[in-house]
């Protein structure tokens, strides 16, 4: 069951990237709960485990879109490593969390685009303070939200980061 549990968490988040994230967008503007997925398991678990989940989920994102194979899973890694490191140092409070959720996508979002817009930086760094901002900030209200609703629900959820509460 300890292993069954993220693959379930996977695929729920999966599929609420793929239905509701667009139908909830405001403009070119949605959440990625595939980040929060990542960055709630880094923080419950530590970083070579958020590494591995993050490697592991965007390597399933990246089946997407096999042009750019192992880009999501880069920048997934790096983002499950740092918010494990980060879940062992930081004091507790939504406010936090928050700023860990904006943090986390806007990281996100500048690997990812550098990457994906190598040769053209300058369209990449329009769309990262255009539409990355926003997302960010819609990211970081969504996984209050979710981190909220799953502790309403009696899932195993961050209380203080590096520390769980069932």
């Amino acid at each position: 069951m300890k292993h069954i549990t993220p693959i379930i968490g996977i695929l729920v988040y999966l599929a609420l990237q793929a239905s509701v994230a667009h139908r909830i967008a405001i403009g070119a503007v949605e959440p990625d709960f595939i980040v929060v997925c990542v960055v709630l398991f880094g923080l419950q678990r530590g970083p070579i485990a958020g590494s591995f989940f993050g490697f592991f989920v965007g390597l399933i994102v990246d089946l997407a879109n096999p042009g750019f194979l192992g880009l999501n899973a880069l920048a997934k890694t790096v983002l499950g490593y740092g918010a494990g490191r980060l879940g062992a140092a930081t004091s507790p409070g939504v406010v936090v969390l928050f700023i860990v959720f904006f943090v986390a996508s806007f990281a996100h979002d500048i690997i990812y685009l550098l990457v994906f817009m190598w040769p053209h930086l300058g369209s990449a760094l329009v769309t990262l303070f255009t539409v990355g901002l926003g997302s960010a900030l819609y990211t970081a209200i969504a996984g209050i939200v979710v981190e909220r609703l799953l502790a309403m629900l009696g899932a195993r959820v961050v209380t203080t980061l590096g520390q769980t509460r069932r």
